[in-house]
């Protein structure tokens, strides 16, 4: 499963975008701690009356179990090892009826850098976690 490309590698995520932290990813079930997604810098706003938030949706290929995405964020992208500077700013932890689950990041957060970390997953599915901005 690709994971965090590295220290400083995070690509810019623009206003109005949408970036895949892991597409289609198979992780293993009890997946080893430390799976941090890929990671993104986020476009700074530069108009007072636009929303900060970000939205990150999960789906899964079939029922994941029990199982926790950290959703995180860091000022400086070092992710080394995991999860680096990313502090846990929320989380997903159930899914609807399709196996979809989603975090809205509050427009008072201001990470710079945001990834997600599979903290825990019971059954081995595909995940796609999309962020949007």
């Amino acid at each position: 499963m690709p994971g965090y490309s590295g220290n400083a590698l995070a690509a810019l995520l623009r206003d109005n975008q949408q970036a895949f932290l892991w597409q289609k990813e198979v992780i293993p079930a009890n997946a080893a701690q430390g799976s941090l997604s890929v990671a993104f810098q986020l476009e700074r706003i530069n108009r007072s009356f636009y929303p900060w938030g970000l939205s990150f949706e999960a789906s899964f290929a079939s029922a994941p179990g029990a199982f926790e995405i950290d959703i995180m964020g860091a000022n400086t992208d070092i992710g080394f090892p995991n999860p680096g500077y990313f502090i846990q700013l929320g989380n997903i932890t159930s899914v609807n009826g399709s196996n979809v689950g989603r975090w809205d990041m509050a427009a008072n957060m201001w990470p710079k850098y945001v990834a997600a970390f599979m903290k825990t997953l019971t059954n081995a599915v595909a995940v796609t976690l999309q962020v949007t901005r």
